[in-house]
């Protein structure tokens, strides 16, 4: 598969020149990433503590979703992040 998707992005840039080239596949990834990010964003907002779960293991999940949300370029001010966990 990625050997593949590799051989496609090979044939879909060879005949362009390099500033066209980084533009072009700024636009992929800028649509993959926005698409990561509505999904985590999502994910990390309608996250409900689960009836005899621990809070500790909650807040921890919810961490990893404001981490991965950072990681792709999503920074949230530190107020609304409590604001999330609470």
């Amino acid at each position: 598969m990625l050997a593949s998707m590799s051989s496609k992005l090979q044939r879909q840039h060879e005949n362009m020149d390099a500033y066209n080239m980084i533009m072009h596949l700024k636009t992929l990834f800028d649509e993959a990433s926005r698409t990561q990010i509505y999904e985590t964003f999502k994910e990390l907002i309608y996250y409900k503590m689960t009836r005899g779960s621990l809070v500790n293991t909650n807040v921890l999940k919810m961490i990893g979703y404001i981490k991965k949300l950072s990681q792709l370029g999503f920074v949230m001010d530190y107020e609304l992040t409590i604001d999330l966990v609470l």
